[in-house]
Parts: structure tokens; C-alpha cells; sequence
């Protein structure tokens, strides 16, 4: 079978003018907004089953940007007129040459996919496992890029970087200086392109194993969305796709070789699925094997055994035929042996600690649903859990108060039962509802209501007819469960 790939050298030899025409499209209406519009029709369905919608959708549009979108993000066929119509014919056939676009009779059918990210227009490989296609960005590159700051302007590093979707973000979004390291050539020659077709200098692109070609440098921030579906022994293994027999290998090795890579401010951010059981800090904590490193697991739900194989088949067999019921059956037996049921779908944060006094510690925060925190919430549980990582005496010089999202639900049956119930239940998936006791609803109350953990020992100290030294010690312990679980946030760390 030829490589029906398009040829990421000679895009990258397309003349400056070219190159600016197929970036001007998100201008002419080819843009995030467009793309929005066509991921809500029938979402969260297969490929197969979806894109016919789709692609009627978008060909009842009159305007060039429906024929960017048939062509770069949705498989279709468009008539060779419509195409060097929208496109231009200098254009057209550049693409044809680099195999970018390829003719079906009288149409022509990208097999370039283009799409915007953060304020970028990125060019990729089609979504074809047989082929293993260098990746562009997708739903765990939105989640990942929802989780990254980027202020002082940082040195950055992106590890397995793809078409450079992440590594170019940062660029744009202020970073100082960019690399990004994929194992694939065709990666690196992507994301040249990329980064020669969105105007951005302040980045390079390196191909080699993991952090090989950095070896000896530093940086602030490393980013990564490291490969992580399981491997059955009869399904070839794709670059992009597999991280190994259990899924994770690779995440795992990428972790253990990120500490001599942090500067003195460094953190690292890592998004990737991973076996749901209790063993999960255990591993990353192996894996960084560096005590002076923090390492925090967001963990939110994954997919079931089911699903996971459908998807993973899906990928390779888009026609969802009798070559994708044996891959699917494949990857379900080959998690059933491995006794994975469900993974947990984890952002995983690996730091130098804020200063010389500040504690080092392991920490897995589970979240209701599949939302993962972003930037600013992951800011919060940083704070809150370097703050209940401090002794008793430390802990209650802080100032806290209730999480915004929180709120309280109070249960009464209305048969008159008397068994009322209080819940705490965090809006947009926070952190995880949980009931309340009475003493610990009445807690946070006084936490509301006063300026200083000082206070509020000595109000639930009358509250429970005792003094302040017999209450203090389950204060602090009910205040760092409740800073680590999300229901309260540091307001003032004083000298801490």
C-alpha cells in the first residue's frame, strides 16, 4: 500500500505567499467558531457515523470556508472546480504536488488536516493509525493547553510534540524561547512548517528519543501528551498511539526523565491515561524518583474497557468493518488479561517546591466526571496543598475560606422521616460532592463568617463547649482534608 501522507518538506518549500494564503483562510471564516458549529452535529459519535451530517452541513454553505473545512478537517470530496475556486490554482496544485491534496476522479480530497488552535492554524496528518500520522491538536490538547500558564516568559519544552501544536501556543503566548522534540522527522518538518505558516521565529523543533536532544538544558516549563493507549501483541504499534503493553510505559519513562530538565522554577505538566486503581501515585513517584520534587495527580474518570477498545479499533478502522470487530475484540481481551476495567485520565504536575521552606510531598486529587482543572484552579490546589502539607501550628496562621464553587445542599425528606441530609456539591465539576456532618457544616459556617483560623478555633471551641487547645488540632486536620478535597481555598498565606 503507498503512503497516501502528505509530504511535510515540501510544504514546508512552499513560497512565503502560499503559505500566507492558506494561513489567511481563518480570516475568510475557516476558524475555531466554524469548527465549533460542525462538532455539534451528532457529537461524540464515530467518525463513520457522524461526518455524513457533517459533510451536508457543510456543503449546503456557499462561502470558501465551508470547501477549507470538507477539505482539511473533514475528509470530504470537493469538485476539483469548487476546490481551485476557494483555493486558487497556484495553490491547488502546490498542495497536489506535496501530496497534500490527491484526485478522486473529478474531485480532489485533502489528505493535509488543518485546524485552528489558540489563535494558530495548524497543519497535521489525517487520523489513520496505518499510517502513523503525526498528530495535530485534539481533545487532550485543548484539556492540556487549559492547564498552562504562561507568565515571566518562561523556556519552554514540549516533549513529543507532534506538529508542534502546544510548543508554538507558547510561543505565541509569550514564552521566551520554545523547543520541541518529537522521535518522528515528519513531526519536526510539520512543525517547522507550522511555525513558518503562523509567523512565530521564537521556536525550534528537534527529532530524537524523549529528552535526548535537550539533554544538558533547563527549562521552566515542560509540557506533554505523552502516547498511552495499550498494545495487544497482534496490533502494530503506532508512534503516535501506543505507550506500551499496559498503556503508560511511556508516560512513565518520560516522567523519570524529567528532573535534571527543571530549572530552579521549573514545572512540569504531563496529560495522559493510566490504569484505575490506587497504585497510581505509587508509579509517578517511582517513575520521578526525585524527593525534592512535588508531584500532584488531577484524576478524572476515564473511559470503561468497552469503550476504550472501540475507540483504539476505531482508529485504525475507520468503516468500522470486520477488520475493526477484530481489533476492537483484541484490545478488549488484551485489557481483560491485563485486569484494567477503567483508566483515570490524569494531569500530572511535577515541581521544584515555591522555596527553600516549602515542603515537598505526593498528592492524587480526584475530580467528578472527566473535567480536569485549568490554569487557575490548578493555581489554587497548588496553594492549598503546599499550605496543608505544613504543621498543625503553621497551618492555622492561614486565612481560608470557602470555595466559590461550593455549595450547600441541604436534604429533608418530606414524609418527615428526619433524615435530613447535608451535602457540599461543587458547580462545574470542581472537585467531588461529598455529605457533611453537622460539625463539619457548622465548621465551614464559622470559617465564612471569621477573618482568622484563630477565630474560628475559638467560635467552634464555644459551638462545642470546650476550649481552644481541645478543638484546635481537629480544626487543622478537618481544614487540610477540606484544602486538599477543594471545599476550602487559601485566602492569605501570610509568611508561610
Amino acid at each position: 500500500m503507498s503512503d497516501p501522507r502528505p509530504d511535510p518538506a515540501a510544504l514546508l518549500a512552499l513560497p512565503t505567499e502560499l503559505s500566507a494564503r492558506i494561513h489567511a483562510s481563518m480570516t475568510a471564516g475557516f476558524d475555531a467558531s466554524l469548527i465549533a458549529r460542525a462538532e455539534a452535529i451528532a457529537p461524540k459519535q464515530f467518525d463513520a457515523v457522524r461526518l455524513p451530517l457533517v459533510h451536508a452541513w457543510l456543503r449546503a454553505q456557499s462561502d470558501p470556508a465551508a470547501v477549507w473545512a470538507r477539505l482539511f478537517a473533514y475528509r470530504d470530496c470537493v469538485p476539483t472546480p469548487r476546490v481551485r475556486e476557494a483555493l486558487g490554482d497556484d495553490l491547488t496544485d502546490a498542495l497536489c504536488s506535496a501530496n497534500a491534496l490527491q484526485p478522486s476522479h473529478d474531485q480532489l480530497r485533502a489528505s493535509l488536516r488543518l485546524m485552528p488552535f489558540a489563535g494558530l492554524l495548524l497543519a497535521s496528518d489525517e487520523v489513520d493509525a496505518r499510517f502513523d500520522p503525526v498528530m495535530g491538536p485534539g481533545a487532550t490538547t485543548f484539556e492540556l493547553w487549559r492547564a498552562i500558564e504562561i507568565t515571566d516568559s518562561p523556556r519552554v519544552l514540549d516533549i513529543g510534540c507532534g506538529a508542534g501544536s502546544l510548543a508554538l501556543a507558547a510561543a505565541r503566548a509569550g514564552a521566551s524561547e520554545v523547543v520541541g522534540v518529537d522521535l518522528d522527522p515528519r513531526a519536526v518538518a510539520y512543525a517547522q512548517f507550522n511555525a513558518k505558516l503562523n509567523g512565530i521565529t521564537n521556536a525550534r523543533f528537534e527529532a530524537g528519543d524523549l529528552t535526548a536532544p535537550v539533554a544538558g538544558h533547563r527549562f521552566d516549563l515542560v509540557v506533554s501528551q505523552p502516547p498511552f493507549v495499550t498494545q495487544p501483541p497482534s496490533v502494530t504499534t503506532t508512534t503516535y498511539l501506543h505507550g506500551g503493553r499496559r498503556g503508560d510505559e511511556l508516560a512513565l519513562r518520560m516522567l523519570s526523565e524529567l528532573p535534571p530538565l527543571l530549572s530552579d522554577r521549573g514545572r512540569a505538566l504531563a496529560l495522559f491515561d493510566t490504569a484505575d486503581d490506587d497504585a497510581l501515585i505509587d508509579r509517578l513517584t517511582t517513575a520521578v524518583n526525585d524527593p525534592a520534587l512535588r508531584i500532584v495527580a488531577v484524576a478524572a474518570a476515564g473511559l470503561g474497557a468497552d469503550q476504550q477498545a472501540l475507540g483504539y479499533a476505531s482508529t485504525s478502522h475507520s468503516q468500522l468493518g470486520p477488520d475493526y470487530a477484530a481489533a476492537a475484540i483484541a484490545y478488549r481481551d488484551h485489557l481483560r488479561e491485563l485486569g484494567i476495567e477503567r483508566t483515570r485520565h490524569v494531569l500530572v504536575l511535577v515541581e521544584r517546591p515555591p522555596s527553600a521552606k516549602a515542603p515537598c510531598f505526593s498528592a492524587r486529587v480526584d475530580t467528578d466526571g472527566a473535567r480536569l482543572h485549568d490554569a487557575s484552579a490548578l493555581t489554587e490546589l497548588r496553594q492549598a496543598l503546599d499550605a496543608a502539607a505544613h504543621p498543625d501550628a503553621e497551618l492555622l496562621q492561614l486565612r481560608v475560606r470557602p470555595s466559590p464553587h461550593a455549595l450547600f445542599v441541604h436534604e429533608r425528606s418530606l414524609a418527615g422521616l428526619g433524615d435530613d441530609r447535608l451535602r457540599v456539591r461543587f458547580e462545574g465539576g470542581h472537585a467531588s460532592d461529598r455529605e457533611l456532618s453537622e460539625a463539619a457544616a457548622a465548621l465551614i459556617e464559622i470559617l465564612a463568617q471569621t477573618d482568622t483560623l484563630t477565630e474560628a478555633v475559638e467560635h467552634y471551641a464555644q459551638v462545642c463547649r470546650a476550649t481552644p487547645e481541645q478543638v484546635a488540632a481537629s480544626v487543622a486536620r478537618f481544614v487540610r482534608e477540606s484544602l486538599v478535597n477543594g471545599l476550602l481555598v487559601v485566602s492569605d498565606r501570610r509568611d508561610l
